[in-house]
């Protein structure tokens, strides 16, 4: 279909002609789902996981932003096609964030790696310690032992190394390794009593 005629086509859905926006819909489709097919491809997203989407949902995901939010009108087809790769990214964005949360948790607190390892060396103790509060115990540490828990709270919340903790700290590796040392203690200690 020509560019004007597409853009009439376009401009006389956008005012409400129902047959109009039938033969827009039908005109542009194939186009949109390639548009749809390719960003999927480029996302690494054609295995399709239960909450993954399907390049006939992104279509019809893009035609609901762009529906939601139309222009007065549309002034060529470039115009309706660069509205459509806009709503084609934002829907990928939104999509790659819900299943970014999905993947790390659902809301739920985050499980530091180091601190599930072993350096409380019971499983138990570090499975409940989430449940029952580890922010919590490190809040309390920090009142008497600041530099411990700053240690402590980098390392099993942010996952930093006795280097990195080190030249943040000001202070040398071994200082670092003692606070840790003392504060894996006082935690493992003070987690173990609430329980």
């Amino acid at each position: 279909m020509p560019d004007e005629a597409l853009t009439a086509l376009l401009n006389r859905s956008l005012a409400g002609d129902a047959v109009a926006a039938d033969r827009a819909w039908a005109a542009v489709y194939d186009e949109i789902r390639s548009i749809a097919g390719v960003a999927l491809s480029r996302e690494g997203t054609t295995e399709l996981p239960s909450y993954d989407i399907h390049p006939t949902v992104l279509v019809n995901e893009i035609f609901l932003r762009i529906g939601r939010s139309p222009p007065l009108a549309w002034d060529s087809r470039r115009h309706f096609f660069g509205a459509v790769h806009q709503a084609c990214d934002q829907v990928l964005i939104d999509h790659a964030r819900a299943r970014n949360t999905h993947k790390r948790g659902n809301g739920r607190a985050p499980v530091p790696l180091t601190f599930v390892a072993h350096d409380l060396s019971k499983n138990d103790t570090a499975r409940n310690a989430l449940e029952f509060g580890l922010p919590v115990a490190l809040e309390r540490l920090a009142h008497d032992y600041p530099r411990a828990a700053e240690a402590a709270r980098m390392r099993y919340m942010e996952g930093s190394s006795s280097a990195s903790i080190a030249a943040i700290m000001s202070v040398s590796e071994s200082t670092v390794e003692k606070d840790m040392a003392f504060a894996r203690a006082w935690l493992k200690r003070e987690l173990d009593r609430d329980l």
